[in-house]
């Protein structure tokens, strides 16, 4: 009897469904057919190590109830050689992609329910004749789902019999082609040398298989006695594909066999995550830019000469995947120049909402990263994290990290640039919690003095640094950080969190967190015994420790300013 006799005498109720069959093994193409989808379900059943070796089959249409109205029938429930549940789906010809991943989706959490099984012990496979329309949805789904998925591809006689059973190659992760921590400043007489100098950067990074930059033209406004060049381009190397970095070995920076401890080929720490791109950065300045000078940049410098108000941000150039994405703003790019979008060292500036918890972990550490170095802040920010996360009435939450730690830099500059407050040079924190546009949670953090003037502040410096080339050499190194904690305790500075309070017509601490002796101490506001707290409430902050030793910090100013230099 042919399938097309039986469809005529099955009651429509038992018909769920049909595939669509194209294929046969030898790889014709037969015009469509349809088989019913009960025998195609019944032979794999039947036939479970088409599948996969080691499947036990449990039942044919698992029932699944569900009191919220959600339920429907499991093609193929089985049990895999390590004992695991498995949801097998067939897809039907008229399913659309969503609707087969609806139906594996809302089955997997329901048999999850019943059973009262963890997600790594249930997993789903999908079976179709076609995933021309499946293949994308279900890669995105197994990338991020916490369940197994897998995907077989099939081809079946008329009667419904399977011929063959493969796994799908389901797709990669998209390769991102985000902009690295790798920057380089080059330094141009005139406009026209800049233009010519992209070109070349642009050659020579195609060279290193880079093929995608952007760069951003800076003119001085101000000051052009202190700069070589008026015009300034800063570039960024976008991540290079593993794939292509594999062609670098034709160039002259990578290493021959022997050669790996050349000190010439080695690889900065800071680099370790961007090798490929770092070593395109070598071939570009090997070969030459045409540029008067060249600096190393990074993120927290890109954010730094943004504000700088002696320097004026021009064009955006663009090569590569930037250049044919109308989806990347400028805007956008500079975001992620700038590290915001993570891999900041200095300053981070960014929001999230913490209901939507895949982007909020990633958030979590991407303001954290700045914090490394100052382990206060970060325990101190921790803990406000685990807070916030716990409150599921929280819709948006803000943060703004400057950490430089370097109480030195923050001195001399702060103190020396006439365009800017002080306060902007400060080491801050600034962390918003909202609930539907409702401010729920404001937190400052700064460093807190404790009230008490030191007459002898250069000494207390010089226990630390002995002299200003001592610091210059912390400096040169990115390790003043680690000889930070030392100075602060000796001018009465710490890292403290202020919690404020909400809706007073003054800005009141509303308590206090710091560490004291390794321990946490929150404290609350006016009043209090805090030497860190003023009788009025509000907190002993750096601009009041600059201010009670006026005569002390530009002495120390005078003694450093041959050796440091802002930017």
């Amino acid at each position: 009897m042919n399938t097309v006799a039986r469809k005529k005498r099955l009651p429509m109720a038992k018909v769920r469904g049909t595939l669509v069959v194209r294929n046969v093994p030898d790889g014709d193409t037969l015009p469509a057919m349809h088989a019913h989808e009960k025998y195609i379900r019944d032979h794999l059943a039947n036939h479970l190590d088409l599948i996969e070796e080691g499947l036990r089959l449990e039942k044919v249409e698992y029932h699944l109830p569900n009191a919220n109205g959600a339920r429907g029938f499991v093609d193929i429930l089985a049990r895999d050689r390590h004992d695991l549940w498995t949801v097998i789906e067939l897809k039907r010809s008229r399913d659309s992609a969503r609707q087969a991943l609806n139906e594996v989706t809302k089955y997997t959490e329901l048999l999850r329910r019943e059973k009262a099984v963890r997600k790594d012990r249930i997993r789903s496979i999908i079976v179709s004749t076609d995933w021309h329309d499946l293949l994308t949805p279900v890669s995105n789904l197994a990338r991020d789902w916490g369940h197994d998925l897998q995907g077989r591809r099939i081809t079946t006689a008329p009667g419904g019999s399977v011929l063959s059973c493969e796994p799908v190659q389901l797709l990669p992760e998209p390769f991102e082609h985000r902009p690295t921590q790798v920057h380089m400043v080059c330094f141009y007489k005139t406009p026209e040398d800049r233009d010519r100098g992209w070109a070349r950067i642009v050659e020579l990074a195609e060279e290193a298989q880079a093929q995608n930059l952007v760069g951003f033209d800076f003119d001085r406004v101000a000051e052009h006695d202190r700069v070589v060049g008026d015009h300034a381009l800063y570039y960024a190397i976008g991540k290079i594909n593993p794939d292509l970095a594999e062609l670098q070995h034709g160039l002259d920076v990578v290493p021959d066999e022997g050669d790996e401890d050349d000190p010439y080929y080695e690889v900065p720490a800071s680099y370790q995550d961007c090798v490929a791109e770092y070593r395109a950065s070598h071939h570009i300045n090997k070969g030459g830019c045409l540029a008067v000078t060249i600096e190393v940049g990074h993120p927290d410098k890109f954010s730094a000469l943004l504000e700088n108000p002696l320097w004026k941000m021009g064009s955006t150039r663009r090569t590569g995947a930037y250049a044919s994405s109308d989806a990347l703003t400028d805007r956008d790019l500079r975001k992620a120049v700038a590290g915001q979008d993570g891999h900041a060292q200095i300053i981070f500036r960014g929001s999230a909402d913490p209901r939507i918890r895949p982007r909020w972990t990633t958030f979590i550490q991407e303001a954290s990263e700045p914090l490394a170095g100052n382990e206060d802040w970060n325990a101190l920010m921790r803990g406000w994290f685990a807070e916030v996360s716990a409150d599921s009435n929280l819709t948006d939450v803000h943060v703004t990290v400057y950490n430089p730690c370097d109480l030195v830099q923050t001195l001399f500059w702060g103190l020396l640039d006439p365009e800017r407050p002080f306060e902007l040079y400060m080491p801050s924190i600034l962390a918003r919690a909202w609930n539907c546009d409702q401010p729920r949670r404001v937190t400052l953090g700064t460093l807190a003095w404790d009230g008490r003037y030191r007459p002898d502040l250069m000494e207390r410096i010089e226990m630390v640094f002995f002299d200003p080339l001592h610091y210059a050499v912390y400096r040169q190194h990115h390790e003043v950080w680690r000889e930070e904690p030392l100075l602060l305790e000796l001018l009465g500075l710490r890292y403290v969190l202020v919690d404020m309070e909400l809706g007073s017509a003054a800005p009141r601490v509303s308590h206090l967190q710091l560490f004291e002796d390794d321990r946490l101490l929150q404290i609350p506001g006016s009043p209090c015994d805090s030497p860190y707290i003023r009788p009025d409430g509000k907190l002993y902050q750096l601009t009041d420790f600059v201010s009670a030793h006026q005569e002390e910090i530009h002495e120390f100013i005078d003694k450093y300013l041959k050796l440091i230099q802002p930017f």
